[in-house]
């Protein structure tokens, strides 16, 4: 299972890329609703927890026995990081590097590394192997998010169908 995660992880800038070939800038800066993060914030997001979210928390468990791991204010790091003024495209490719060197580190992990532990701040205890598995589990939740921004863009548009569809 820990192999179909690091696939996961390995095809979800290129399936972002697709997702967004279409789209314009104002598509992607436009949040779909109040609260909700806009196309260009969500790529932002995951740029910037590549390292501190997952990276970094796995680095911190194979480094020291049982490490205290900082919780990830995201929506703290909406405002500082500025996520929306980042360029999702060149935010993308930033993604994009950062993960191709990261699926080679992961690839090469062995597995009495991935049973370490470590101490969330608010979860608990947790092995290295759960954080690759939640990165993957993440990455598709805001795959699902993207889908569903471009899935609202097409909803006006058909017709009487509205009735048969729900969107969350």
């Amino acid at each position: 299972m820990l192999k179909v995660a690091i696939k996961i992880i390995s095809t979800t800038p290129e399936k972002i890329r697709r997702e967004l070939a279409e789209m314009s800038p104002r598509e992607m800066k436009t949040r779909p609703a109040p609260g909700k993060w806009s196309v260009q914030e969500i790529i932002a997001h995951l740029d910037d927890v590549e390292y501190h979210g997952f990276r970094a928390r796995i680095d911190a468990i194979l480094e020291a026995d049982n490490p205290v791991l900082a919780r990830f204010d995201q929506e703290a790091r909406v405002a500082a990081m500025r996520y929306d003024r980042k360029d999702p495209r060149r935010t993308l490719d930033s993604l994009a590097r950062q993960r191709r060197a990261n699926v080679r580190w992961l690839r090469n992990l062995r597995p009495a590394q991935l049973k370490r532990t470590g101490t969330h701040a608010e979860a608990g205890k947790m092995r290295a192997d759960e954080f690759v598995y939640e990165w993957a589990f993440h990455d598709l939740g805001h795959l699902r998010q993207i889908l569903e921004i471009k899935r609202r863009g097409l909803f006006p548009r058909i017709g009487n169908m509205k009735k048969y569809y729900h969107l969350s």
